[in-house]
């Protein structure tokens, strides 16, 4: 089944004010009972040693100093690679590998499955693979890690709902998992090397053209950043709801450059040289413009599902 954008695919209306009340319910219930697996609504310190973080749609993942990576969160399709189905893994536990373990240096988690990057530049996937969003020439899911069928050194990469991108050293950008209009039930008619006969690349395809240093991915878009400072856009088209599969260049405020770009679950953030964070917009036509989400001086930014930190 392809999924449709999150109002009418993820069917969580009203959450944001069922799950805090029911969380200081439930923690109020599990402190009665002496329990530990009550909701935590403050920051606890759960692991030592850890070097990055990242979340995703109900999983965090941690690389620990030593090049290793554990997971914790949701699990019913094998989305922290601990090589099962359980339906929650509750503290980090280390990944799974179907492969060679090797230290990892940077990680990114979409909607049910995720990547990482070795330190030696090698694309490592694990989780949901309904699109092909693992890379590995297969729609089968996997809940242990494993590498991405691309032969090729990468610095960056990216997951969305259920697509994945990589950068290589040479600006080289790489795509692959959904593909296909979500209104459409034909194969895409994009070019006929990128699609499987389902309308979806189950290995990584080049976008052919620009170069570029950065690229990062919310549900439904691809962001890559080049060395001058400008910013590329392509993924679902807002409003048509059409697949955007050719880079579209973002217009950016007279004199602006972009410093960083960073993942997230709603959008991409944008962190330009003056201070502002912008959101790249893909609506019909030939347009790509941005929108402001914050005016005051910004260091460091994600967007998760409705927020923002």
């Amino acid at each position: 089944r392809y999924l449709e954008p999150p109002e009418s695919a993820l069917r969580l209306s009203h959450i944001e004010r069922v799950v805090p009340p029911l969380a200081r319910l439930v923690n109020a219930t599990a402190s009665l009972l002496d329990r530990d697996n009550s909701l935590r609504l403050r920051p606890t310190p759960i692991t030592d040693q850890c070097l990055k973080v990242a979340c995703g749609a109900g999983v965090t993942a941690l690389i620990k100093r030593n090049g290793s990576l554990e997971t914790m969160g949701a699990n019913q399709f094998g989305q922290c690679g601990v090589g099962d189905h359980s339906d929650v893994v509750r503290e980090p536990a280390p990944v799974k590998w179907d492969s060679p373990q090797v230290p990892i240096s940077t990680v990114a988690l979409g909607f049910r499955h995720g990547l990482c990057l070795s330190e030696e530049g090698r694309v490592l996937s694990w989780g949901k693979n309904d699109a092909g969003q693992l890379g590995d020439d297969t729609r089968n899911s996997r809940p242990a890690v494993a590498p991405v069928s691309l032969d090729e050194e990468c610095i960056s990469v990216g997951a969305g709902l259920n697509h994945s991108a990589a950068l290589t050293t040479d600006g080289r950008l790489f795509v692959w998992g959904k593909m296909r209009d979500s209104s459409s039930k034909k194969p895409s008619t994009v070019s006929r090397d990128l699609p499987d006969v389902y309308g979806d690349a189950l290995s990584p395809k080049q976008v052919p053209g620009h170069r570029y240093k950065a690229v990062a991915c919310s549900s439904f878009h691809c962001v890559t950043l080049d060395e001058d400072g400008q910013v590329f856009c392509m993924g679902l088209e807002r409003g048509s709801r059409k697949m955007v599969h050719a880079p579209r260049q973002v217009r950016l405020p007279p004199g602006v450059r972009v410093l960083s770009i960073k993942n997230g679950v709603d959008a991409v953030a944008l962190l330009g040289d003056d201070g502002v964070t912008y959101v790249p917009d893909l609506s019909p036509g030939l347009s790509c413009g941005c929108e402001v989400r914050e005016e005051n001086a910004v260091t460091d930014l994600v967007f998760g599902w409705r927020h923002a930190v």
